[in-house]
Protein backbone atom coordinates (compact mmCIF):
# COMPACT_ATOMS: atom_id res chain seq x y z
CA UNK A 1 0.00 0.00 0.00
CA UNK A 2 2.82 2.39 0.90
CA UNK A 3 4.62 1.73 -2.38
CA UNK A 4 1.45 2.50 -4.35
CA UNK A 5 1.04 5.79 -2.47
CA UNK A 6 4.64 6.75 -3.21
CA UNK A 7 4.12 6.00 -6.92
CA UNK A 8 1.01 8.19 -6.95
CA UNK A 9 2.91 10.97 -5.21
CA UNK A 10 5.77 10.86 -7.72
CA UNK A 11 3.19 11.00 -10.51
CA UNK A 12 1.65 14.14 -9.00
CA UNK A 13 5.07 15.79 -8.84
CA UNK A 14 5.79 14.96 -12.48
CA UNK A 15 2.44 16.41 -13.57
CA UNK A 16 2.93 19.60 -11.56
CA UNK A 17 6.47 20.13 -12.80
CA UNK A 18 5.34 19.35 -16.34
CA UNK A 19 2.80 22.16 -16.10
CA UNK A 20 5.74 24.54 -15.94
CA UNK A 21 6.81 23.88 -19.51
CA UNK A 22 3.53 25.31 -20.81
CA UNK A 23 4.09 28.67 -19.11
CA UNK A 24 6.09 31.35 -20.84
CA UNK A 25 6.49 34.00 -18.14
CA UNK A 26 9.60 33.80 -15.94
CA UNK A 27 8.77 36.68 -13.62
CA UNK A 28 7.38 36.20 -10.12
CA UNK A 29 5.86 39.36 -8.74
CA UNK A 30 5.54 38.25 -5.11
CA UNK A 31 8.28 39.41 -2.75
CA UNK A 32 10.10 37.40 -0.08
CA UNK A 33 7.57 38.16 2.67
CA UNK A 34 5.58 35.16 3.93
CA UNK A 35 7.92 32.82 2.01
CA UNK A 36 7.85 29.91 4.47
CA UNK A 37 8.36 26.54 2.81
CA UNK A 38 9.89 27.98 -0.38
CA UNK A 39 13.47 28.40 -1.58
CA UNK A 40 13.17 32.17 -1.02
CA UNK A 41 14.65 33.69 2.13
CA UNK A 42 13.22 36.47 4.23
CA UNK A 43 14.61 39.98 3.69
CA UNK A 44 17.50 40.83 6.00
CA UNK A 45 16.35 41.65 9.55
CA UNK A 46 12.73 40.73 8.91
CA UNK A 47 11.11 38.27 11.31
CA UNK A 48 7.84 36.36 11.07
CA UNK A 49 6.05 34.28 13.68
CA UNK A 50 2.68 32.56 13.99
CA UNK A 51 0.63 30.86 16.67
CA UNK A 52 1.60 27.49 15.18
CA UNK A 53 4.46 28.52 12.91
CA UNK A 54 8.11 28.88 13.89
CA UNK A 55 9.88 32.17 14.44
CA UNK A 56 11.81 32.96 11.24
CA UNK A 57 14.48 35.62 10.92
CA UNK A 58 16.38 36.91 7.89
CA UNK A 59 19.94 36.81 9.17
CA UNK A 60 21.56 37.82 5.88
CA UNK A 61 20.91 37.66 2.16
CA UNK A 62 21.98 34.01 2.14
CA UNK A 63 20.95 32.80 5.62
CA UNK A 64 17.63 32.45 7.43
CA UNK A 65 17.19 31.07 10.94
CA UNK A 66 14.02 29.55 12.40
CA UNK A 67 12.92 27.82 15.59
CA UNK A 68 9.72 26.96 17.44
CA UNK A 69 9.89 29.30 20.48
CA UNK A 70 7.11 27.47 22.36
CA UNK A 71 9.20 24.29 22.39
CA UNK A 72 12.63 25.94 22.58
CA UNK A 73 13.19 25.04 26.25
CA UNK A 74 11.62 21.57 26.35
CA UNK A 75 12.53 20.45 22.81
CA UNK A 76 15.46 22.62 21.63
CA UNK A 77 15.36 23.03 17.86
CA UNK A 78 17.00 25.16 15.21
CA UNK A 79 16.78 25.36 11.43
CA UNK A 80 19.06 27.12 8.98
CA UNK A 81 18.04 27.83 5.38
CA UNK A 82 20.84 28.73 3.00
CA UNK A 83 20.42 30.39 -0.39
CA UNK A 84 22.54 29.07 -3.25
CA UNK A 85 23.15 30.09 -6.84
CA UNK A 86 20.18 29.58 -9.11
CA UNK A 87 19.95 26.41 -11.15
CA UNK A 88 18.88 27.89 -14.45
CA UNK A 89 15.52 29.50 -13.68
CA UNK A 90 15.09 27.62 -10.38
CA UNK A 91 15.56 29.32 -7.03
CA UNK A 92 17.75 26.95 -4.98
CA UNK A 93 18.16 26.67 -1.20
CA UNK A 94 19.19 24.06 1.31
CA UNK A 95 17.55 23.35 4.65
CA UNK A 96 19.41 22.12 7.74
CA UNK A 97 17.85 21.38 11.12
CA UNK A 98 18.52 19.83 14.50
CA UNK A 99 16.09 18.77 17.25
CA UNK A 100 16.55 17.44 20.81
CA UNK A 101 13.18 16.08 22.07
CA UNK A 102 14.39 14.20 25.16
CA UNK A 103 13.32 16.83 27.71
CA UNK A 104 9.77 17.04 26.36
CA UNK A 105 9.34 13.27 26.08
CA UNK A 106 10.51 12.77 29.65
CA UNK A 107 8.09 15.48 30.83
CA UNK A 108 5.13 13.60 29.35
CA UNK A 109 6.41 10.25 30.64
CA UNK A 110 4.19 10.29 33.71
CA UNK A 111 0.89 9.15 35.21
CA UNK A 112 -2.22 11.30 35.35
CA UNK A 113 -2.77 14.64 33.63
CA UNK A 114 -0.26 15.35 30.91
CA UNK A 115 0.97 11.79 30.84
CA UNK A 116 1.23 10.29 27.36
CA UNK A 117 4.15 7.90 27.81
CA UNK A 118 4.21 5.32 30.62
CA UNK A 119 6.52 6.44 33.48
CA UNK A 120 8.23 3.05 33.48
CA UNK A 121 10.25 4.18 30.45
CA UNK A 122 13.18 6.57 30.49
CA UNK A 123 13.86 8.49 27.32
CA UNK A 124 17.58 8.59 26.42
CA UNK A 125 19.42 11.62 25.14
CA UNK A 126 18.88 11.79 21.38
CA UNK A 127 18.98 14.28 18.53
CA UNK A 128 17.74 14.29 14.96
CA UNK A 129 19.60 16.00 12.12
CA UNK A 130 17.90 16.95 8.86
CA UNK A 131 19.45 18.07 5.59
CA UNK A 132 17.41 18.84 2.50
CA UNK A 133 17.16 20.82 -0.71
CA UNK A 134 14.41 23.19 -1.88
CA UNK A 135 13.70 24.29 -5.44
CA UNK A 136 11.15 26.99 -6.32
CA UNK A 137 9.96 28.15 -9.73
CA UNK A 138 7.50 30.94 -10.57
CA UNK A 139 4.48 29.96 -12.63
CA UNK A 140 3.60 33.14 -14.43
CA UNK A 141 3.41 36.29 -12.32
CA UNK A 142 1.20 35.12 -9.47
CA UNK A 143 1.95 31.47 -8.69
CA UNK A 144 4.92 29.54 -7.33
CA UNK A 145 5.72 25.84 -7.27
CA UNK A 146 8.22 24.37 -4.80
CA UNK A 147 9.63 20.87 -4.58
CA UNK A 148 11.76 19.66 -1.71
CA UNK A 149 13.52 16.49 -0.55
CA UNK A 150 15.67 15.64 2.43
CA UNK A 151 17.30 13.01 4.61
CA UNK A 152 16.81 12.76 8.37
CA UNK A 153 18.81 10.65 10.79
CA UNK A 154 18.92 10.22 14.56
CA UNK A 155 21.67 9.82 17.13
CA UNK A 156 20.67 8.03 20.35
CA UNK A 157 22.73 7.66 23.52
CA UNK A 158 20.79 4.77 25.04
CA UNK A 159 17.95 2.37 24.31
CA UNK A 160 14.60 3.73 23.18
CA UNK A 161 11.70 1.35 23.77
CA UNK A 162 9.21 1.17 20.88
CA UNK A 163 6.36 1.23 23.40
CA UNK A 164 7.10 4.92 23.95
CA UNK A 165 5.78 6.00 20.54
CA UNK A 166 3.33 8.91 20.50
CA UNK A 167 0.68 7.63 18.10
CA UNK A 168 -0.87 10.95 17.10
CA UNK A 169 -1.28 12.51 13.65
CA UNK A 170 1.48 14.93 12.66
CA UNK A 171 3.50 13.92 15.74
CA UNK A 172 4.27 10.26 14.98
CA UNK A 173 5.88 10.84 11.54
CA UNK A 174 8.23 13.46 12.97
CA UNK A 175 9.38 11.27 15.86
CA UNK A 176 9.54 8.00 13.94
CA UNK A 177 13.13 8.74 12.90
CA UNK A 178 14.23 8.05 16.49
CA UNK A 179 12.77 4.54 16.36
CA UNK A 180 13.96 3.70 12.83
CA UNK A 181 17.26 5.55 12.88
CA UNK A 182 16.81 7.36 9.57
CA UNK A 183 14.18 8.39 7.04
CA UNK A 184 13.40 10.44 3.97
CA UNK A 185 11.03 13.34 3.47
CA UNK A 186 9.85 14.95 0.25
CA UNK A 187 7.16 17.40 -0.70
CA UNK A 188 5.57 19.72 -3.20
CA UNK A 189 3.95 23.12 -2.53
CA UNK A 190 1.80 25.22 -4.86
CA UNK A 191 0.94 28.75 -3.80
CA UNK A 192 -0.38 31.81 -5.52
CA UNK A 193 -2.66 34.80 -5.66
CA UNK A 194 -6.44 34.50 -5.86
CA UNK A 195 -7.60 38.11 -5.69
CA UNK A 196 -6.00 41.29 -4.31
CA UNK A 197 -4.86 40.33 -0.78
CA UNK A 198 -6.17 36.74 -0.91
CA UNK A 199 -3.80 33.84 -1.59
CA UNK A 200 -3.90 30.04 -1.55
CA UNK A 201 -1.47 27.30 -0.50
CA UNK A 202 -1.73 23.58 -1.26
CA UNK A 203 1.02 21.17 -0.28
CA UNK A 204 1.93 17.49 -0.11
CA UNK A 205 4.48 15.94 2.26
CA UNK A 206 5.62 12.32 2.29
CA UNK A 207 7.62 10.59 5.05
CA UNK A 208 9.31 7.27 4.29
CA UNK A 209 11.24 5.09 6.76
CA UNK A 210 12.84 2.13 4.94
CA UNK A 211 12.64 -1.20 6.76
CA UNK A 212 10.23 -0.03 9.44
CA UNK A 213 6.80 -1.60 10.03
CA UNK A 214 5.44 1.95 10.19
CA UNK A 215 7.24 3.02 7.04
CA UNK A 216 4.94 5.59 5.44
CA UNK A 217 3.11 8.81 6.23
CA UNK A 218 1.36 11.30 3.96
CA UNK A 219 0.16 14.81 4.73
CA UNK A 220 -1.73 17.35 2.63
CA UNK A 221 -2.66 20.89 3.61
CA UNK A 222 -4.98 23.38 1.93
CA UNK A 223 -5.02 27.00 3.11
CA UNK A 224 -6.57 30.32 2.21
CA UNK A 225 -4.36 33.22 3.28
CA UNK A 226 -5.36 36.82 3.82
CA UNK A 227 -2.34 39.15 3.64
CA UNK A 228 -3.66 42.24 5.36
CA UNK A 229 -0.22 43.82 5.16
CA UNK A 230 3.48 43.05 5.35
CA UNK A 231 2.97 42.76 9.11
CA UNK A 232 -0.11 40.53 9.43
CA UNK A 233 -1.42 37.38 7.78
CA UNK A 234 -4.43 35.21 8.59
CA UNK A 235 -4.59 31.56 7.42
CA UNK A 236 -7.41 29.01 7.58
CA UNK A 237 -8.06 25.66 5.93
CA UNK A 238 -7.55 21.96 6.63
CA UNK A 239 -4.87 19.32 7.17
CA UNK A 240 -5.30 15.75 5.88
CA UNK A 241 -2.97 13.01 7.11
CA UNK A 242 -2.50 9.30 6.52
CA UNK A 243 -0.02 7.31 8.59
CA UNK A 244 1.04 3.75 9.35
CA UNK A 245 0.88 3.61 13.14
CA UNK A 246 1.94 0.66 15.36
CA UNK A 247 -1.77 -0.21 15.78
CA UNK A 248 -2.56 0.12 12.05
CA UNK A 249 -3.11 2.74 9.36
CA UNK A 250 -5.48 5.68 9.79
CA UNK A 251 -6.66 8.84 8.04
CA UNK A 252 -7.23 12.08 9.94
CA UNK A 253 -8.79 15.35 8.80
CA UNK A 254 -7.98 18.32 11.02
CA UNK A 255 -8.81 22.04 10.87
CA UNK A 256 -5.91 24.39 10.19
CA UNK A 257 -5.76 27.96 11.45
CA UNK A 258 -2.98 30.42 12.12
CA UNK A 259 -2.40 34.10 12.84
CA UNK A 260 1.01 35.33 11.76
CA UNK A 261 2.83 38.54 12.62
CA UNK A 262 5.93 40.12 11.12
CA UNK A 263 8.19 43.12 11.50
CA UNK A 264 11.05 44.60 9.52
CA UNK A 265 13.83 45.73 11.82
CA UNK A 266 15.87 48.72 10.83
CA UNK A 267 19.28 48.13 9.35
CA UNK A 268 22.26 50.23 10.34
CA UNK A 269 23.56 52.53 7.63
Amino acid sequence: MANKNIIRYIGILIILIGMNSALVSDEFSANQNWSSGTAYLLPVKRYEIGLFQPLRYGLSETRELSLHPIFAFVSPNLNLKLAHDKLGKLQFASDHGINYPTILMNLISREGTGGIISPEFEIPHMISIYNGVILSKPLGNYHLITVKAGFNFALKFGELDKRTTIDLPLVFPRLNVFYNGYGFRSGCDLKGKIFKKWFYLADIDVFYFPGADEDFAFEHKGLIQWNKSKKFQLCFGYKLSYCNYPFGSQWHLLPAFDIQFAKQLKTKK
